[in-house]
């Protein structure tokens, strides 16, 4: 009974692959009559290799002004090394530039650029930054990316600073006139 059913087995794959080998035989004989076709409308012999009908190259000389350092350097390579410049047919001649182009930087742009201007004095005072804070007095100051609460506890007018003793925690902190606002 094994035996059966192996043999049967056995024809069935046998069938199958027959058929679908002589599918696929006639689908590669559709393609190659496909192809011959377009050879014969590009001209093409049929039967040639694709190295062939890939585009054929020529051998140029350098030009003279170039031939005596190629003739040094030729001397300095063993002599089973041919040394050929090829140049396809079909190329032009690239158009040379009469401008040289700026090069482009990379990066981070240099110290100059980045540096904000020198402050120039001015004669009369700014009126966005108060004259004096008083001790005691209520205030919120930047520091960071946080605003906080605080009260004066000391002014240095002379370096246009104050000492503040945040509310929050009593932390003493010294900060410019521009950093802190009357609360």
């Amino acid at each position: 009974m094994q035996n059966d059913m192996k043999g049967i087995i056995q024809t069935a794959v046998a069938e199958a692959v027959e058929k679908t080998m002589g599918r696929q035989v006639e689908l590669l004989e559709r393609q190659l009559e496909l192809l011959g076709r377009i050879a014969q409308f590009l001209g093409i012999e049929p039967g040639s290799t694709s190295a062939a009908s890939a585009p054929k190259r020529t051998l140029v000389p350098p030009p003279a002004s170039k031939r005596a350092p190629a003739l040094a350097s030729a001397q300095k390579r063993p002599s089973s090394v041919p040394v050929r410049k090829w140049v396809r047919s079909e190329a032009a001649p690239k158009p040379t530039r009469t401008k040289v182009a700026p090069q482009k930087r990379r990066g981070r742009p240099s110290a100059a650029g980045r540096t904000a201007p020198a402050a120039v004095p001015s004669s009369s005072p700014s009126p966005a930054t108060p004259v004096a804070y008083e001790v005691g007095q209520e205030v919120r100051y930047k520091q960071g990316r946080g605003s906080f609460s605080a009260k004066v506890t000391a002014v240095d007018a002379k370096a246009k600073t104050v000492t503040l003793a945040r509310i929050s925690d009593n932390l003493k902190v010294v900060r410019p006139f521009d950093k802190v606002t009357p609360a």
